[in-house]
């Protein structure tokens, strides 16, 4: 399937509903409103599916949370549904691939390697840099203008997905991307200013609690953090204030694998959900979480199981020997 494809289906149904995956990052959410937007204002009906109970990021709330809903739409069997950024069906929920058989047509369009190529229509591109890179090629080949919210959303996508263009997935099409998205009207030091400035003190709390767990395994080369739903408690955080401690670990001299363990509020204290990252190309992360029965990108991946924090932390630890 191409891009083509799926511009023929988006011109064959007004009706459509386009959705992020489960507890979404920078690129889902850049994904889905920027694309979901800019089809609104061409014309489409849109219905903007964000799933999941947890509350939304408060780091993107600024791109507006007014239209999103959290529920699968009544009349999704009348509409066409757009995955954004969805390694799998399940990550619209527990009945996704019900949900997708449900839609009147399905069009998956994501860059994660290990996507199961669950819709009618498949656009998987694992050397693009993000989600919203493919959105942007599909609005060009759709001839829509890019508002000044829609632009700016894409860009919240490239930025946060390549860890500012740090990361090994930048590539030269980000940049081009970025740069024209600024031609657009983008504004990158109040991208920034939004992004990674003016944090809730309740953050800063919890990255101290979390950073408290520190565990160096592997000679130094794997670290690990935890955050139980007591250090969200305590902390006044929401769960979405996690992100970014992560990145903390990576930091550290010798650190090759990093991995954070937090416990969702939903989940009763029995759930982990594991975000990993690798500091180093040659260690595959992904395969360590699909043995969690996740999945991701080589250097970025998670998982989630029932199981206690000695557990999972053992599964990971054996897994890394193993890479």
């Amino acid at each position: 399937m191409s891009l083509a494809d799926a511009v023929s289906a988006l011109h064959a149904h007004n009706r459509i509903v386009v959705a992020c995956h489960e507890a979404p990052d920078g690129d889902a959410l850049g994904s889905l409103v920027g694309c979901g937007r800019a089809l609104r204002a061409a014309g489409w009906d849109v219905v903007l599916w964000a799933p999941g109970e947890a509350p939304l990021p408060a780091d993107y709330a600024w791109l507006g949370y007014d239209d999103l809903v959290r529920v699968a739409p009544d009349d999704l069997t009348e509409r066409l549904l757009l995955a954004v950024d969805c390694g799998s069906a399940l990550r619209l929920g527990r009945d996704g691939d019900a949900l997708v058989a449900r839609a009147a047509a399905s069009i998956n369009l994501d860059h994660h390697a290990d996507n199961t190529r669950f819709a009618e229509i498949n656009i998987v591109d694992a050397e693009a840099a993000c989600a919203t890179v493919l959105c942007l090629r599909l609005l060009r080949l759709l001839g829509l203008p890019l508002a000044d919210a829609t632009a700016e959303a894409l860009y919240v996508g490239i930025v946060t997905d390549t860890g500012r263009f740090m990361f090994s997935n930048t590539n030269a099409e980000a940049h081009a991307a970025a740069a024209e998205l600024i031609a657009q009207g983008v504004e990158p030091d109040a991208v920034f200013r939004h992004l990674y400035e003016g944090k809730p003190a309740a953050r800063v709390r919890l990255l101290a609690r979390a950073l408290a767990t520190l565990d160096l395994r592997a000679d130094g080369r794997l670290a690990v953090a935890c955050i139980t739903i007591d250090d969200l408690e305590r902390s006044g955080a929401d769960e979405a204030d996690s992100e970014g401690v992560i990145d903390h670990l990576r930091a550290i001299n010798g650190v090759e694998v990093a991995a954070v363990i937090r416990e969702p509020r939903a989940g009763g204290g029995t759930l982990k959900k594991v975000s990993l990252r690798s500091a180093q190309p040659d260690v595959d992360v992904a395969r360590i979480a699909h043995v969690g029965g996740g999945g991701g990108h080589a250097m970025a991946a998670g998982f989630a199981m029932e199981a206690d924090f000695a557990h999972v932390i053992d599964l990971i630890e054996t897994e890394f020997a193993r890479a």
